[in-house]
C-alpha cells in the first residue's frame, strides 16, 4: 500500500462509473489497464523498481515483477470487501489493502509496459483474469497466439508461478485476449 497516491485521484476513481464499449464488459478492464499511472506515483515507485530490475534481461525482470505483484498484495474477493465486483485502476491496487485477479493483472500489465516496453494482453478465462506478455525473445511456457504473435501467460494471482504458467483448472478453450495499448 502506497500512501503517496494522490488522495484526490483515489476520490475521483471512487466516483468513476463502470463502463464498457458496445456492451462488451471485457472492454472495461482494458480501459482501466490502459490508464497510465500519474507522474507522482511513477516518481515514487519506478526508481526502486528500475533498481530492482537493473541489469536483468526482460524475462528475468518480468519474473521479478510478477513475483512482486503475486506476493506483495493481499488477495480478497471484491464481494467481501466492496459488496460487488469492482475493478481497480493501477493506483488503486497500490493504495487499497486488498485486491483480486483483475486488479493485479491491471497493475502488472502497466508495470510491464512502462518498465520493460513489452506488449501485453489481458487474458479472460471465465471467472478469472490473467496477463500475457509478448517477449522480445523465445520464452517457453503456456502461450496464446494473438494477431500472429506469441504471448506468454503471466498470472499475477497464481502465487509462486513463474512466467509461462497458467493457473490449473481454468477453461482454457474459452479464454479471450484483450489487447492493451503500449
Amino acid at each position: 500500500m502506497i500512501s503517496q497516491v494522490p488522495q484526490s485521484l483515489i476520490e475521483f476513481y471512487n466516483t468513476y462509473p463502470t463502463s464498457d464499449l458496445d456492451g462488451n464488459p471485457m472492454t472495461r478492464w482494458a480501459m482501466y489497464a490502459n490508464t497510465p499511472l500519474v507522474q507522482k506515483t511513477k516518481d515514487k515507485i519506478y526508481p526502486s523498481l528500475r533498481q530492482y530490475t537493473d541489469g536483468k534481461d526482460k524475462l528475468q525482470a518480468a519474473e521479478m515483477l510478477l513475483n512482486l505483484v503475486q506476493t506483495g498484495f493481499v488477495y480478497e474477493y471484491d464481494d467481501k470487501v466492496w459488496g460487488h465486483d469492482r475493478a481497480f485502476f493501477a493506483e488503486e491496487t497500490l493504495f487499497y489493502p486488498f485486491c483480486d485477479c483483475e486488479d493485479r493483472s491491471i497493475l502488472f500489465s502497466r508495470l510491464i509496459r512502462d518498465l520493460l516496453s513489452l506488449d501485453v494482453a489481458l487474458i479472460y478465462y471465465p471467472g478469472h483474469l490473467a496477463t500475457a506478455v509478448c517477449f522480445d525473445r523465445e520464452v517457453s511456457g503456456d502461450t496464446m497466439i494473438i494477431g500472429g504473435r506469441k504471448f506468454i501467460v503471466c498470472d499475477s494471482t497464481y502465487i509462486g508461478a513463474p512466467v509461462g504458467a497458467q493457473m490449473p483448472d481454468l477453461e482454457y478453450d474459452k479464454a479471450q485476449a484483450i489487447i492493451l495499448k503500449k
